[in-house]
């Protein structure tokens, strides 16, 4: 048994049990055996203006993501960069990128990595605050514009970026990759159902916009290139 799971067991020996909250705040959900979800007006002008201020952000440093990366932390947001990143989030059950507060086990080693590779004071805690940990190295602008996606919803409150939704989700997602037949057959409730709902509208829509965003890119560079060349024949 490695390291990672004699700090979980530890944990999940003196969990206690609270009832887990759930943002449902911005969504109106609809009863039905679809389990329709149908976000209010102020949800979707939201989701439309943080895809277009972001889009305005990322564009600005597209050709420089390190620059980008440092912009943000001038900013004060919390961004390390850890060797074998991915791996080790993946034995947490986290994938690089933006990283919702988390708590118990998770938050602890979270907060042991950081302060090893992140320059940060060790503090016991078993609650950690919302962050950005990507491989040591350059980053791709595509997975950093993904990973804020996730951190524009998160601070403007969109349903999904909850505790208790996102580990629903990630519990779930965790299971699909094991080639489990029924995932959602773990969800104890109506209410889980919806929160993984939530959660995985909210993943869905950073992989979308990640998508849209490198078309638009790769389409304006390409025009701009048959421009130069256009040019260069006529001269």
């Amino acid at each position: 048994m490695d390291f990672f799971n004699k700090i979980k067991n530890i944990f999940i020996k003196n969990k206690s049990k609270k009832t887990e909250f759930y943002n449902f705040s911005t969504t109106k959900c609809s009863m039905s055996s679809a389990c329709t979800l149908k976000f209010s007006a102020a949800t979707e002008e939201k989701k439309k203006e943080i895809n277009t201020d972001l889009k305005k952000l990322i564009k600005k440093y597209i050709n420089n993501p390190e620059k980008l990366i440092r912009y943000l932390q001038f900013k004060g947001i919390k961004i390390y960069k850890i060797k074998n990143a991915n791996k080790i989030l993946q034995k947490l059950g986290e994938e690089e990128g933006f990283l919702t507060p988390l708590k118990g086990y998770k938050a602890f080693i979270i907060n042991l990595l950081i302060s090893i590779f992140g320059n940060e004071n060790f503090k016991i805690s078993f609650s950690s605050k919302e962050m950005f940990i990507f491989n040591e190295g350059e980053t791709e602008i595509y997975t950093i514009a993904r990973a804020l996606h996730k951190y524009y919803g998160f601070k403007n409150n969109l349903p999904g970026f909850d505790y208790a939704s996102q580990e629903i989700f990630k519990r779930i997602y965790g299971k699909v990759h094991k080639n489990q037949t029924s995932p959602l057959s773990s969800c104890s409730s109506l209410k889980d159902i919806y929160a993984c709902k939530e959660a995985l509208a909210r993943d869905l829509e950073s992989i979308n916009f990640t998508i849209e965003l490198s078309v638009e890119y790769e389409r304006a560079k390409k025009a701009l290139n048959i421009l130069k060349e256009t040019n260069s024949t006529n001269i």
